[in-house]
C-alpha cells in the first residue's frame, strides 16, 4: 500500500501555488486542504447565499482573502450545469483540478420516498424515533448523474488545454460511495443502454430511495472510468473515490441537532480527515509519480487502490453509459 503511514495533508500534498481548482457541492475541508497548500480554489455551491458564507468561514479560519471564491453551480439540471461551466470559463483560462463532490438535490415530494418511509416508518414505529423519519423525509435524494456529465463535458476543453502545458499535472476526482457495490451495483452487468435505470422508482425495494441512490453512485465510479478511457490520449489523470463515512451536516436534519451531532463524531469522521481521500486524489504527488497505477483507479480512504463494483469496468457498459447520457443531453438541452 502506498500510504502506509498516517496521510497528513500538510506535508504530503503538491505545492499547488499558480494552481486553479474547481470543487463541487460547497465542500469546505477539501477546498481548505488545496487552499492551504497555495491554489486557488472554487467553491461551487446551489446557493449563492451559502457559498459566500462558505468561503467567509475559511478567511476567518486562515485562508488568504480572495483565494477561495464562491461560485454559484447548480447541477441539479443539464442546462443550469452547462450555465455553471459557461460561467466559470468567463473567470479563469486554466484548470488543474476539478473535484465532482455535488450529487444530490433535495426533494420532500418524491413518491419513492414516500414508499420507503411508509416502510421505515412501520419499522421503527415501536423505537419512536420520530427525529429518523424526519431526517429521511428531508434528505430524499435524487442523484443528478446528467447534470454531473454536462458540466465536465463542458470544462473538458480547458482541462485538456491546461494538460498541454509544461509540467502541467490535470486532475478529475469524481466523489462516489462505497455502497455503489450494493442494489443494482451488485450485478455484473448493468444495463445502462436505456435510460430505465434513473427512471426506475423501486417501488418494491425496501427503501426505494436508497436504490436510486446507488444508481447515482453506480453510475459515477461507471462515468469516471469511462471518461478515463476518452482522455486516454492525454496525460489527464481521472479517478473515483469513496471519501468514507462523514460527519458533516448530517445532524442538522434532526430535531436534535447537538445530540445527534455529539454521537455522530463518536462513529463518523471529522469533515476535515472525510476530505482527505479527495485531496490525496487531487494534489498528492504520488498520483503523479504513479498515473499508470491511479488513472482510472477507485480510492478507498486513505488512498488505497482497490476494485469498484465489477460492472463498472465492464467497456460495455460504460459505452452505454455514455451514449445514454449524451442522447438525454440531446434531448434535454
Amino acid at each position: 500500500m502506498l500510504f502506509s503511514k498516517k496521510f497528513d495533508p500538510k506535508t504530503d500534498l503538491n505545492d499547488l501555488s499558480g494552481k486553479v481548482a474547481l470543487i463541487t457541492g460547497a465542500n469546505c475541508a477539501t477546498v481548505k486542504h488545496l487552499a492551504v497548500k497555495g491554489a486557488k480554489v472554487y467553491l461551487g455551491s446551489r446557493s449563492e447565499e451559502k457559498g459566500i458564507e462558505a468561503v467567509q468561514k475559511l478567511t476567518d479560519e486562515g485562508i488568504a482573502a480572495g483565494q477561495v471564491i464562491a461560485l454559484q453551480c447548480d447541477i441539479g439540471t443539464p442546462a443550469s450545469a452547462r450555465q455553471a461551466a459557461e460561467n466559470f470559463l468567463k473567470l479563469e483560462n486554466r484548470l488543474d483540478i476539478l473535484v465532482n463532490n455535488a450529487g444530490c438535490t433535495y426533494d420532500t415530494t418524491d413518491k419513492t420516498a414516500a414508499n420507503g418511509l411508509s416502510i421505515i416508518r412501520s419499522f421503527i414505529r415501536k423505537l419512536d424515533v420520530a427525529d429518523v423519519l424526519g431526517h429521511f423525509q428531508k434528505l430524499t435524494k435524487l442523484f443528478s448523474h446528467f447534470g454531473t456529465f454536462q458540466f465536465t463535458k463542458s470544462l473538458l476543453p480547458l482541462l485538456i488545454k491546461t494538460s498541454e502545458e509544461t509540467n502541467s499535472d490535470v486532475r478529475i476526482v469524481n466523489v462516489s460511495s462505497e455502497i455503489h457495490r450494493r442494489g443494482l451495483g451488485s450485478k455484473p452487468f448493468v444495463d445502462f443502454s436505456t435510460i430505465e435505470p434513473f427512471k426506475e422508482t423501486y417501488a418494491n425495494d425496501m427503501v426505494p430511495w436508497m436504490s436510486r441512490y446507488i444508481v447515482s453512485k453506480l453510475a459515477m465510479v461507471t462515468f469516471s472510468n469511462a471518461l478515463q478511457r476518452k482522455l486516454s490520449s492525454t496525460s489527464i489523470i481521472c479517478m473515483s473515490i469513496h471519501p468514507g463515512t462523514v460527519n458533516t451536516t448530517f445532524h442538522t436534519h434532526f430535531n436534535y441537532p447537538r445530540l445527534t451531532n455529539f454521537i455522530a463524531s463518536i462513529f463518523f469522521k471529522g469533515p476535515e480527515e472525510g476530505a482527505y481521500n479527495s485531496a490525496l486524489a487531487a494534489a498528492s504527488p504520488i498520483v503523479r509519480q504513479c498515473a499508470d497505477k491511479y488513472k482510472g483507479a477507485y480510492l478507498y480512504p486513505v488512498g488505497r487502490i482497490i476494485s469498484p463494483a465489477p460492472a463498472t469496468m465492464s467497456t460495455q457498459v460504460q459505452d452505454d453509459l455514455w451514449e445514454t447520457t449524451e442522447k438525454y443531453l440531446r434531448e434535454h438541452p
